[in-house]
Order: structure tokens, then sequence, then C-alpha cells
């Protein structure tokens, strides 16, 4: 495990297969956690957080995958955190006994400046987060860096397609993503993209056997 700067007010805890993103005074004067790790990595993550930012006031969970909400019990012990969540990803709230403080689904502004979008096929309301002040793009597994797939890092694709509720609609939602402005794009499995991530993924969809555009 380890913890570093990702960009002026972002910091990652980093695990082995996974990676949480803390964001500071978002909104002012809060320290809000993004998803948490798988459940083994719970102790760890909450040791960290004590030492590095003395409590955590909001935890939003992305979607519904074990690797991003396995930890919430030891976070929700130790720190007794605001819980935002979809409305919509049955998968999180099978899997979880916690209520959510907050509700969202596609398209709401959450404190912060943090604007959703769901890009279902991941699962079925996988969500992006932006942080539409700076132009940030949270990719909550809709997308990933391309070095997790053995590529270049630098570039992205989507989370293959054994881990896809849909794969096709994995992809062809991602088209949703470029009605947004966003220059940095960080991603919680391979490498963050910081050079034209939105051309990148623009480039990467014209290619695809489906395009939705007219």
């Amino acid at each position: 495990m380890s913890h570093s700067r990702v960009t002026d007010g972002i910091a990652q805890v980093q695990f082995e297969h996974v990676r949480v993103l803390v964001l500071e005074d978002v909104p002012e004067g809060s320290t809000t956690l993004v998803d948490t790790a798988f459940e083994e990595n719970g102790e760890e993550l909450v040791e960290i957080l004590k030492e590095e930012y003395g409590t955590v006031d909001r935890v939003i969970i992305t979607h519904g995958d074990h690797g991003h909400h396995g930890g919430l019990d030891a976070v929700m012990d130790a720190f007794d955190p605001e819980l935002v969540a979809s409305a919509n990803e049955t998968k999180l709230h099978e899997a979880i006994d916690h209520e959510p403080d907050v509700s969202f689904e596609d398209g709401d502004l959450l404190e912060g400046n943090i604007r959703v979008i769901e890009v279902p096929g991941h699962t079925e309301a996988t969500s992006a987060l932006l942080l539409e002040d700076r132009g940030i793009l949270i990719s909550g597994d809709t997308l990933d860096g391309s070095d997790r797939g053995g590529l270049p890092e630098g570039y992205l694709l989507p989370p293959p397609a054994l881990f896809n509720d849909d794969h096709e609609a994995a992809e062809i939602n991602l088209y949703d993503l470029l009605q947004y402005e966003f220059d940095t794009l960080l991603v919680f499995h391979g490498s963050h993209v910081f050079e034209d991530p939105k051309q990148k993924l623009d480039d990467f969809l014209v290619e695809r056997e489906w395009d939705p555009r007219p």
C-alpha cells in the first residue's frame, strides 16, 4: 500500500489491484473519499486516512464491484462519514449494510461541484464523477488506463469484457462522456491520463464497430 499525491488537492491510496482517491477540501473544509477498495484493505485504508487526514467526512461509492466498496464497513466504523451512492446500482445496495445519506442519479450535482455521469455497462449504473470547476474526470471504472491491458500508458480502454455486465453498452455509453469538458482523467486501474484524455477517448471510440453518433 502507498499514499501519494495525484494532483493539487487529490491524493491516492494504492493497493495491489485497485486504488482509492481522496479529495481534499471538497466540499470546502471537508475530506471526501472516493471508493474504499476491497474488504481486506479496509484496516490499512483506515490507518492511512487517520494518519494523513485525521478523519473522512464523506464517502462516494462509484459502483457495486467489491473492489470499490469492500472496505466500506471499516471506513464507516472509523469515521461515520456521509455516504453517497447511486440510487440505481442494485449490485451495490444488495452488497452493503449501509443506507446512503445521499442517493444520486445521472446528471446530479453533488456538493463540491461534482457532476455525476452514469455510464451503464460495466455495472448497472457505474458512475464517473466530474469535478466541473477543475476539468477533472474520475472514471469510476467506466475507463481504465491502457497499461492495465499491457499497452503503453497514457491512453484509455474500457474495462475488460470479462468484468462487464454488458460490454457493448460499456463502450457505447462512453460517448456520453464526450458531452463534458475535462483535461485530466483519473482511473482506478492502470495509469491516469493527464494529456488530452477527451481527444484520446474520442479517437478510441471512432474506431469501434459501433458508433451511435449521426
